[in-house]
């Protein structure tokens, strides 16, 4: 009977946590997008709560104007990075890939056609081999560089199709950051008022791991980015890439993001430079891209891992099945999740496991 009330707890736990589990996903997965915008104003709040009562404390302003006041600087600054970046890569995108039919006809398909004279010359006898493999050869490169600049531009003249959408969900981004960022007291407070005992005391537990843990995977993240900035400007360096540091400020931030990856950057231009002859950089990029690659798999988890205190092998699963499940999103809050709840579990404040 005793083992019997013990499978029965075990079967009720299991179904707890997988209940839990699934409430988690579905919120992740689909309410979490949809209240983005108050997602980032909550976050955006946070981040400014110590400045604006320090600026508050010391020369006595009204909360109201110091945030005001420090939200305007914020998105100012914000606003004009991002158009000098955006306007530039736009321009540089679209002229790189409208440009490579271009390279091909006039660069490309004449090397190809030299080379094949030249190992006609050789052996007269292979000609028509050479001519029907020339034409092949010819014929998928042309197609293949003709789709992707037809692709990459559709896209990037796609981009202003979204601008409505992002416009709007930029509107209520800024907006809640104000709200929460004037008030963040009052509905920090109102929400508090609405818990008692343990709860009350679970409720500021998770706030402060989770805030915790989120900046300790920022810190774990700011060292990925300085690694991988630091093997690219001496890889561009050996190279001689003009503005190496510069390139590779750039490329390591597009690294970091799941989706592109350096892959995105140093493939496409490794490939352009073999095709037009210049094997050094082309092999150059190559190499530089299984280095970095194989680092950043080395590092990360441990680096991650390290810094939220799980294991290098737990924290690789949680991001590869976070990916899964919900993309870049999951990538980034699985680890996180299963940090509160490891470190909220060791302190007693809940019991999952042992």
């Amino acid at each position: 009977m005793h083992n019997t009330e013990k499978q029965k707890a075990f079967i009720l736990h299991v179904i707890y946590i997988a209940l839990i589990l699934g409430l988690g996903y579905i919120a992740i997965k689909y309410i979490l997008p949809l209240l983005m915008p108050f997602v980032i104003g909550v976050i955006i709040a946070v981040l400014f709560r110590k400045i604006i009562d320090y600026i508050e404390k010391k020369i006595r302003i009204k909360r109201t104007f110091v945030s005001i006041i420090i939200l305007i600087i914020f998105y100012g600054l914000l606003a004009f990075i991002i158009s000098i970046i955006g306007a530039k890569a736009f321009t540089f995108l679209k002229n790189l890939f409208g440009q490579l039919p271009d390279l091909y006809r006039y660069t490309i398909e004449p090397a190809l056609d030299k080379a094949a004279d030249n190992i006609i010359d050789q052996f007269p006898d292979i000609k028509p081999y050479v001519e029907d493999f020339l034409l092949n050869i010819s014929d998928t490169i042309f197609s293949f560089v003709k789709n992707a600049s037809a692709t990459v531009i559709s896209k990037i003249t796609g981009l202003a199709g979204m601008v409505p959408s992002l416009l709007i969900k930029l509107i209520f981004t800024i907006v809640s950051s104000f709200f929460f960022t004037i008030d963040y007291y009052k509905i920090s407070d109102f929400i508090m008022r609405q818990f008692n005992g343990s709860s009350k005391e679970l409720v500021i537990r998770l706030k402060d791991k989770g805030i915790g843990t989120i900046a300790k995977f920022i810190r774990a993240y700011m060292a990925i980015l300085t690694i991988t900035f630091a093997e690219l400007s001496i890889g561009f360096l050996i190279l001689n890439i003009p503005n190496p540091f510069l390139f590779g400020a750039m490329i390591a931030i597009i690294d970091i993001m799941p989706i592109l990856g350096t892959g995105a950057v140093l493939l496409p231009w490794a490939i352009i430079a073999l095709l037009l002859g210049n094997a050094k950089i082309g092999i150059g990029m190559f190499i530089l891209y299984v280095i970095i690659t194989a680092v950043r798999q080395a590092i990360e988890p441990k680096i991650v891992g390290g810094q939220i205190g799980l294991h290098p092998i737990i924290t690789l699963i949680l991001m590869y099945v976070g990916a899964k499940l919900m993309g870049v999103l999951g990538l980034l809050l699985l680890p996180v999740i299963a940090t509160i709840i490891k470190t909220l579990n060791d302190e007693g404040t809940i019991h999952l496991f042992n």
